[in-house]
């Protein structure tokens, strides 16, 4: 017989072989013996948590030839046919590749018929977030009255696109992500029954890489399996996966803390040379900081499923930040998760986004700020120093991206930070009051990227024009010539006024 992938080969067949939806199974069994089974449900959780799975074994106990029943038989022949996805009756549709009205016309005629079999016409639409809205609306009438002999089974990972006026004419059954300790206990069944012999620590790194998902789980426990054989070590694991050790985020989270872009860069640098994946680097890296952010607000640390080597590890960690760093640094890090996911080059997104994280100066507690006086500066130096290149960027980015002309105006200007004060310097008087009526968009921009405190000054070197009494020629008109300056125009043929 062929091989066949452990996440396909383990996959569920009862509600018995479920882990970790114990409410769910009770309430589908209920309602299966209570004969109150609803016209359509719709399971929704992440990724590889047994939403479509669950809709199958549902499927199987409702037209098993000795139910409906608790639990399909998967002796008879409709059992053997829906698990093998060929039963007439119980039709599997991948809503990604089925969004036309055309295709839900289709369907809401195949409806009409009585089952070919079965005891119910079964469709188990999965991805159903993709169904455009056109196709919704064209479901609708028939997911509110289908006929008796019919049932819908939606699934989705994302709950938040599904009309509301579906998600009022189904039963939601939410799926959870599974624990750590449920998803070990699965692998190291599995690992039994292939007689495989896997250390504690390796399954707990392939479970916490599976993020309460159990196929990712299987997925990456076959990739293991692939490279280590019947012996299975955290160090294989290690290899395969191209873990990063907590060791290496510590150092990391503490270079973005100081600002040390060379640091980072060198880091990663050493990441790419020991073949690590940038995206689950970067993935693993959040994870760490949610653990430091546990360990620094006084969470149960029974919470972090480390060992006693990593959790001394992030304990040390955590007290190099106060809390509100650390919030601050896992709120720069997560607006980049995304960006890093789809991106084509992950290193550069990576180095990216570690870079923007260490740009922007830590943040000492405001009633410190406001209750100590100023440092003297050193001699020879000012206090007022120039912002980080990366720094000055992000603010003329943000500003330039908020409004253009503001922006534009930026180009040109030279930017200093005197304390919490980024003092924003324009030669040109005309270009300083442009920049002052946006104000309070620079302020806000300021206080997001540089602290709660901050806040801009715009000042010029010119001085503004007094207010002529006289009539001035066209050409010396202060507003016509800061036109020409900024715009490039030129007067052709000045007129008389």
């Amino acid at each position: 017989m062929s091989y066949q992938a452990l996440a396909r080969k383990y996959r569920p067949q009862t509600f018995g072989d479920i882990v970790g939806q114990e409410t769910t199974v009770q309430t589908l069994q209920n309602a299966i013996e209570n004969d109150r089974i609803h016209h359509a449900y719709l399971f929704s959780g992440v990724r590889g948590v047994g939403k479509t799975t669950l809709a199958r074994i549902l499927a199987k106990a409702l037209n098993c030839q000795h139910g409906p029943t608790r639990e399909p038989d998967n002796t008879c022949v409709i059992c053997r046919e829906i698990t093998e996805g060929i039963d007439m009756d119980v039709r599997e549709i991948d809503a990604a590749t089925y969004t036309g009205v055309d295709n839900v016309r289709e369907l809401r005629d195949v409806t009409q018929f009585q089952p070919a079999r079965d005891r119910y016409r079964i469709f188990i639409i999965d991805e159903a977030h993709m169904l455009s809205v056109a196709s919704w609306n064209a479901l609708l009438k028939l997911i509110e009255e289908p006929p008796p002999h019919v049932v819908f089974m939606f699934a989705t990972t994302e709950m938040a696109k599904v009309p509301q006026t579906i998600i009022s004419r189904v039963q939601r059954i939410i799926l959870r992500k599974l624990t750590l300790e449920e998803i070990v206990g699965r692998l190291r069944m599995i690992c039994n029954s292939e007689k495989i012999e896997a250390e504690r620590e390796a399954l707990e790194i392939v479970a916490r890489r599976g993020e309460g998902s159990v196929r990712d789980a299987l997925s990456l426990l076959d990739q293991v399996i692939a490279f280590a054989g019947r012996n299975i070590t955290a160090a294989d694991v290690a290899t395969v996966l191209g873990l990063s050790e907590t060791t290496f985020f510590a150092r990391l989270v503490t270079l973005i803390g100081e600002g040390d872009h060379a640091g980072i860069l060198e880091a990663l640098n050493e990441a790419a040379a020991s073949g690590r994946d940038f995206k689950m680097l970067f993935r693993d890296l959040l994870n760490f900081v949610r653990n430091l952010l546990l360990v620094a607000g006084g969470a149960n640390e029974s919470m972090l499923s480390l060992s006693p080597e990593d959790l001394d590890v992030i304990r040390s960690s955590a007290e190099k930040f106060s809390y509100t760093e650390l919030l601050r640094i896992a709120n720069l890090l997560l607006r980049d998760d995304e960006t890093v996911n789809k991106a084509e080059h992950q290193r550069l997104a990576v180095e990216i986004a570690l870079l923007k994280a260490a740009t922007f100066p830590r943040l000492r507690a405001v009633e410190e700020a406001l209750s100590s006086s100023p440092a003297p500066a050193p001699p020879g130096r000012r206090r007022d120093a120039a912002v980080p290149a990366a720094g000055t960027a992000a603010f003329r980015e943000r500003v330039k991206k908020a409004r253009a002309i503001t922006g534009a105006y930026l180009e040109d200007a030279k930017l200093s930070l005197d304390g919490n004060v980024l003092r924003v310097a324009l030669s040109d008087a005309f270009a300083a009051e442009s920049v002052r009526n946006a104000q309070p968009l620079l302020d806000e921009i300021a206080r997001e990227l540089f602290g709660t405190a901050a806040k801009v000054e715009v000042t010029s070197d010119e001085k503004p024009p007094e207010p002529q009494t006289a009539t001035l020629p066209l050409r010396e008109d202060p507003v016509v010539k800061a036109f020409q300056k900024h715009l490039g125009g030129e007067l052709v043929e000045p007129r008389k006024r």
